[in-house]
């Protein structure tokens, strides 16, 4: 019995996603046929082609022809018109997503930044094309939306994932991707959904193959379902229409015995972490203990096109440890899916993983996808990259500790290794707030060791939040002007920002104890019970109003502080990876610098 594994849509098509190369090599380690595909990037090579986006023009004039029921249907066939009858622009884009995916694989372009602009620009374009033949669903490239959020009740996704109007995924998997494939040779279908923006995707190509295809059992993983531990007794229509189980928490050792028992004939019962029916009965067996490091396998990126990402060359996901060696952040779910259960890799095998990973996928550049690296792991794992000579570029995320730790050696031997981006989890700069959030820094901290980063060559990139429960506007203003002070126009310290607002997120420290945090009550809807994200109730702090004025107000903050913001804003982290290796900062300065002159000239 053959194995395929599965990535569903939606996620950036930059890189592949860890998960399938991971359990990939898990099981070809042990004995098992397994081949894995990226589906997300096979509908984007699909999506962003002139055939489709003709069909697409197709549904919208079919569309145009229908009855209008709703004031937001005859708003949206204003827009249609409007589509319909500019042929000079539509003909632009048409003509222009092949050259704009070609911009993007090739080197020569990609780092020319106004023909990557306007590659972006026109696949962006693109996929508010294919948005408007399905509205009021929206695809981008970096997110996927229906209207009421189906994906957060279970009438909802079974009604999303059979329809052929809002759904834009039923037809491409029913009439493209899956006929592809020879499915008589698999017994088992895996897919691995990491983000709710998957949810509705994943489930229709689970769906699609169910219906199709009876012999196949059809297994769910990823953290999303992990994080419906717990609410699926009354959910057995799921288990009857789309899947037949669901993995929760690491997939490595489940999935394994799972195989087994498929191809013996054997019980579901004997399948740890496994989520089923039986019966009639939606049963979940125990849980048993996550792998230790040195069970698990280097990932493969075997069978998958790596040609076919948005890239000149491959940017490959790694991970050196799994968990948070933290793990206190009060807000955070990120540890959930590894059961709260911190392990680390040895740093000599990590040093040899990137060497064979980068000489056999012709790369030197990786993406560390570790909930945060201890400073003493990024310093052995520096000095096994250097010791063995390992040709790397790389980003990581890293935690805020004592400067004494995280001192101006420590950086300057990690970007000697090649580590020359790093992500900083701010959240907040003020310190009562991080005191709540339980950050185990303070802003003096935060404020020496960007300082100590920065002087050793290395670009800051920070995350940050707006609207904490209890943080008030001059709490707010704190963060904000730390930034003003630290970043392009100030010390130079901080060199790129990511900024967002507060979201209570189910399995977090708040969410379980939310009277700590001054959370009057958590907004539990009865519509809405597999939602992972929750409003809530609270005296204290700043209204949402509020919080979206202050979120408004330091966009513009960054625009004015961030020279470089003119660059670093259309790019993933994947492409300014490249861009930075390429250029360096100060050029990176002068990029945008060319870029306002010409942004003037044209204005």
């Amino acid at each position: 019995m053959k194995t395929a594994l599965i990535f569903p849509p939606q996620w950036f098509p930059s890189q592949p996603y860890l998960a399938l190369p991971t359990l990939t090599a898990f099981l070809q380690h042990h004995g098992h046929a397994v081949d894995q595909f990226d589906f997300n990037i096979e509908s984007y090579d699909t999506f962003l082609s002139r055939n489709y986006l003709e069909e697409c023009l197709g549904k919208i004039k079919g569309r145009l022809n229908q009855p209008a029921y709703t004031p937001e249907e005859n708003e949206i066939k204003g827009v249609y018109r409007d589509i319909l009858g500019d042929t000079g622009f539509l003909e632009s884009v048409l003509d222009g997503v092949e050259d704009a995916k070609n911009a993007m694989r090739t080197e020569e372009m990609f780092f020319q930044f106004p023909v990557y602009k306007r590659a972006y620009t026109t696949l962006k374009v693109a996929m508010q094309l294919i948005s408007y033949a399905h509205f009021p669903t929206k695809v981008d490239l970096e997110s996927y939306f229906m209207q009421g959020n189906p994906e957060e009740n279970m009438e909802g996704i079974l009604q999303a994932t059979a329809d052929p109007v809002t759904n834009p995924y039923l037809d491409l998997f029913e009439n493209k991707l899956i006929p592809r494939m020879n499915w008589s040779e698999y017994g088992l279908v895996g897919i691995s959904i990491i983000h709710v923006g998957q949810v509705i995707a994943g489930l229709t190509l689970a769906r699609l193959l169910r219906e199709k295809y009876p012999h196949l059992h059809i297994c769910i993983g990823g953290s999303v379902f992990t994080r419906h531990s717990g609410i699926m007794e009354n959910k057995q229509a799921l288990f009857e229409k789309i899947f037949h189980s669901i993995i929760q928490f690491e997939g490595e050792y489940p999935l394994l015995k799972l195989v087994e028992q498929l191809k013996a004939g054997g019980s579901l019962g004997e399948v740890p972490n496994l989520t089923h029916l039986d019966q009639g009965k939606v049963i979940t067996n125990a849980k048993s203990e996550s792998l230790p490091y040195d069970q698990l396998v280097r990932p493969t990126f075997d069978q998958l096109p790596l040609e076919k990402y948005l890239m000149p060359y491959p940017v490959l996901p790694y991970m050196a440890s799994r968990g948070c060696y933290w793990g206190k952040c009060t807000f955070c779910t990120h540890s959930h899916i590894y059961d709260s259960y911190y392990r680390k890799d040895n740093e000599e095998r990590v040093a040899l993983d990137l060497d064979y990973l980068g000489k056999r996928y012709g790369t030197r550049y990786f993406t560390f996808s570790d909930e945060a690296i201890s400073p003493n792991a990024f310093k052995r794992m520096s000095y096994s990259v250097l010791k063995h000579k390992v040709d790397m570029k790389a980003l990581g995320m890293i935690k805020f500790e004592a400067d004494t730790v995280e001192s101006e050696d420590l950086f300057k031997d990690m970007f000697d290794a090649g580590f020359i981006m790093l992500f900083f989890g701010l959240e907040s700069a003020n310190d009562r707030v991080l005191s709540i959030i339980d950050k185990g820094c303070d802003q003096k901290t935060e404020k020496i060791v960007l300082e100590n980063s920065s002087r050793a060559g290395i670009w800051n990139h920070l995350y940050l939040f707006f609207g904490f429960p209890t943080e008030e506007r001059e709490e707010a203003e704190d963060t904000i002007q730390f930034t003003i002070d630290h970043g392009e126009r100030g010390d130079g310290s901080i060199h790129s920002v990511g900024q967002s607002t507060f979201t209570l997120e189910k399995d977090s420290a708040i969410y379980h104890n939310p009277q700590k945090f001054s959370i009057d009550r958590i907004l539990h809807n009865p519509d809405r019970d597999m939602a992972i994200i929750f409003d809530y109730e609270i005296q204290k702090g700043m209204p949402r109003e509020e919080i979206m004025e202050v979120y408004e107000r330091f966009d513009q903050v960054l625009e004015e502080q961030f020279p470089s913001r003119k660059i670093w804003n259309y790019l993933s982290r994947e492409h300014f990876l490249l861009y930075l290796d390429r250029f360096g900062r100060e050029e990176l300065l002068k990029m945008a610098q060319d870029e306002a002159v010409t942004e003037t000239v044209g204005a």
